[in-house]
């Protein structure tokens, strides 16, 4: 019996092999944040039976399906640190010109480590019947437009301008600016942030379209590739999968190709902790505080004094500490429990742990929320800043300036996140919201990536605005009818007062000279 069961077995997973497509992923960001978002997806789709391919910065760990095959291009965690590329982008907001010409060379320096590498080179003379790339750097677009197969953008937070423009969605510089804005009120934007989001918006898609992809073009059309021009790429997207949940972005009109896997596809199954890290956790009595500033906030970029301020601070508080950092802290108090890894989904599922202590990068904030921890947030880059102020804003968290943290300032925001029961109790209301959902996010993902196979694109669900001129779009030839026509009826109403005018005015001025012609007359 056992000898026909195996026989079966391999006859089903022969018959799903057979059925399954060939997918493409390309997700070339030096971040672990966004590779692990889509590390379930690789999975499941490769469980069921789909050939995978994907060209990663960060491999999948034990993976031994045999279907699934990962391109390490580490060598892009390497550009990054070479080029300084997270310190320089959490540099001055104000100097945001250099950060912009500082970003173009990344993207053309990382489509040249893109063509250049030799497992990638492999890649020309297959065929896919689906890419899934991510929708952050441009420097992809070229890899895509050579295998000419439909595509579905991704993005482990929300998308920028460019894309949610070249999928049709409404990018209202004032209800949805860009989440790379240091914005204070997403809700209710200031005159000045009103100008900027305007002006960046304008900006942003100029540069890119006018300034960036004509080198972008020259580059790939040099590596031998297929090429077809990056502007078309872009905008002959299928889909676009973006990590977001109302509790940490503001309501945005979407069409149905946009499709939301915001609540936690990256979230793995509970695992027992390291010995040393339960006992640490289960005899901390008045609780422990989670201090982690990510993966990509290295401590070459904590200046001296902001490494004083939390061991200071912590040293006077009444409670244990977890700190995840790359370096050494020679200050660390008896509290203080240093390591440069920690397994933080595991850490934040601990009854003991009150409070979360982050960069606020967005997996952070989900997987404290989802465990009704609040936070106190010390944005650096990107997204963090707009996640940490929406977080303030909700009321589940603080937060603290970077630049202008002191000992006594991260002392007081503790004391108060940690005595004020109103924190706890919203991030649990967060908790129970973020939650409640109809679909989980990877059974969505998985559903609507093979909708795109099985129909070959999402052609009928693109919005109608797509293709269409700038004139037509925002009704100028319309508007201008509608002004002329105006213009015409106030000249020809004008015209007629004018006249009516001068008749009673002639009325009026000639109305007895007739009678005195005739008087005279009459004597005569």
């Amino acid at each position: 019996m056992r000898f026909y069961e195996y026989i079966l077995l391999c006859l089903s997973s022969w018959i799903c092999n057979s059925n399954g497509a060939k997918i493409l992923g390309i997700i070339p960001t030096a971040s672990y944040s966004h590779q692990i978002t889509f590390h379930p997806l690789w999975r499941e789709l490769a469980a069921r039976g789909h050939n995978v391919t994907v060209i990663t910065t960060d491999p999948l760990a034990n993976s031994t399906a045999p279907n699934l095959r990962q391109i390490d291009i580490g060598e892009v965690h390497e550009f990054f640190q070479r080029v300084r590329f997270y310190e320089i982008i959490s540099g001055d907001p104000t100097y945001f010109w250099n950060i912009a010409l500082f970003l173009r060379q990344v993207t053309l320096d990382l489509a040249r480590i893109l063509i250049n590498n030799e497992e990638i080179a492999k890649l020309k003379g297959e065929s896919f019947d689906l890419i899934i790339g991510e929708a952050h750097f441009p420097s992809i677009l070229g890899l895509i437009g050579h295998f000419r197969c439909p595509w579905i953008g991704v993005s482990s937070m929300e998308s920028g301008i460019q894309y949610n423009v070249a999928i049709g969605n409404p990018t209202h510089p004032i209800l949805n600016p860009d989440y790379n804005l240091p914005l204070e009120n997403l809700e209710d934007l200031s005159f000045t942030e009103r100008v900027a989001s305007l002006v960046y918006r304008v900006g942003l898609v100029y540069t890119i379209n006018v300034y960036l992809f004509p080198t972008l073009d020259g580059i790939y059309k040099e590596s031998g590739l297929r090429h077809v021009p990056l502007i078309q790429v872009q905008n002959n997207i299928s889909m676009l999968f973006v990590t977001t949940h109302p509790i940490f972005h503001n309501l945005r009109p979407v069409f149905p190709n946009t499709i939301s896997i915001g609540t936690g596809m990256h979230f793995q199954q509970s695992k027992p902790l390291p010995n040393d890290l339960q006992k640490f956790l289960d005899e901390a009595e008045r609780g422990v505080i989670y201090f982690s500033l990510g993966s990509n906030v290295k401590a070459n970029l904590l200046t001296e004094s902001f490494k004083k301020a939390i061991t200071g601070a912590f040293a006077e508080i009444p409670y244990k500490v977890l700190l995840k950092m790359d370096d050494v802290l020679v200050d660390a108090s008896e509290n203080v429990l240093v390591r440069k890894w920690m397994p933080q989904q595991d850490i934040l599922r601990h009854k003991n742990v009150k409070l979360f202590i982050t960069q606020g990068g967005l997996q952070s904030l989900q997987e404290s929320v989802v465990n009704g921890i609040p936070l106190i947030g010390i944005p650096f880059f990107g997204d963090q800043i707009t996640n940490v102020n929406k977080m303030v804003k909700k009321g589940y968290g603080l937060k603290i300036n970077r630049r202008t943290i002191t000992k006594d300032i991260l002392v007081s925001a503790i004391k108060e996140v940690m005595d004020n029961p109103k924190y706890r109790e919203t991030a649990e209301l967060m908790g129970e919201i973020f939650r409640d959902e109809e679909i989980p996010s990877l059974q969505r993902a998985v559903y609507w990536t093979e909708y795109v196979i099985r129909h070959k694109g999402a052609k009928h669900l693109r919005s109608p605005s797509l293709g269409m001129p700038a004139w037509k779009f925002y009704m100028l030839d319309v508007l201008g009818f509608l002004f002329v026509t105006c213009l015409l009826v106030l000249m020809v109403f004008y015209y007629c007062v004018k006249m009516f005018c001068r008749l009673v005015r002639r009325l009026c001025c000639n109305g007895g000279r007739p009678r005195s012609n005739r008087s005279k007359i009459k004597r005569n």
